[in-house]
């Protein structure tokens, strides 16, 4: 005969469940090139026999997926879930994205790391006969651009070194070659709250962005600029960009 459990116990356990679920994904989180079972046990804190319970669970509702050699990454659900958000996160930063541009006469986009690379997720091109025109969606490498490095000064060195790894592809001839020269970079952008790159990902364009914390996630801000007009127009970028994520960051919620 099946015994009753009492109401605030069965709570208890299902409280427990989800947070040692939510634990999991955190942890995918933070490793995207993706944990074995043992990797994710050891963070968590947990047995792996329950941590691989917790995995075939979230697998079976698409939240993780696994691959060879018992790796696990994050799967095909939350990525949906995740372009949800930056659904959202567009509609509420797009009139702060046309001020930008508006302020500075340039392109301006908001942008989402993965991994090693960087997108940007929506742009408002500028009225000029001579602009950047961005392509939405394309990936570029996280550690030549302004707005990867921006995202990266959020993070602790140890978890650039995890992220980037030791070889850097060059993209240009003025890509940042060693890893050394990377952290000596973020470090400034630390320091000075914003980043940027002249002519690193692509040859004549510069960019200068920041990077937006907020309860929707991480994202960049960036404004693109021909590389030539960008002396005569750092500050007034510069000024413009740290305002639009004050102003963003307090819209939003860190």
């Amino acid at each position: 005969m099946a015994q009753d459990i009492p109401a605030d116990e069965e709570r208890s356990g299902g409280i427990q469940v989800i947070s040692r679920a939510a634990s999991v994904l955190n942890a995918l989180g933070k490793h995207p090139q993706g944990m074995s079972l043992g990797a994710i046990a050891n963070d968590v804190d947990l047995p792996r026999s329950t941590v691989q319970r917790i995995v075939a669970a979230l697998a079976e509702e698409g939240l993780v997926r696994s691959e060879g050699n018992g790796g696990v990454r994050l799967g095909p659900t939350l990525l949906k879930l995740a372009s949800t958000v930056h659904t959202d996160m567009i509609a509420i930063a797009t009139p702060f994205l046309r001020h930008l541009n508006e302020i500075t006469g340039e392109t301006v986009a908001i942008g989402r790391a993965s991994g090693r690379q960087i997108a940007n997720i929506h742009c408002i091109v500028a009225e000029k006969e001579l602009r950047i025109v961005p392509r939405v969606g394309l990936n570029l490498p996280i550690y030549s651009t302004s707005s990867g490095r921006a995202l990266l000064a959020l993070k602790t060195d140890e978890e650039v070194r995890l992220i980037v790894g030791e070889v850097l592809e060059p993209a240009t001839k003025n890509t940042v070659s060693t890893l050394g020269a990377l952290l000596d970079i973020i470090a400034d952008v630390r320091r000075d709250g914003y980043s940027i790159e002249t002519s690193e990902t692509v040859e004549g364009v510069s960019t200068v962005a920041v990077a937006i914390d907020t309860i929707l996630g991480r994202y960049s801000v960036s404004v693109l600029v021909p590389t030539p007009r960008l002396d005569a127009k750092q500050d007034v970028i510069r000024t413009a960009l740290l305002e639009c994520k004050d102003a963003l960051t307090s819209e939003i919620g860190k």
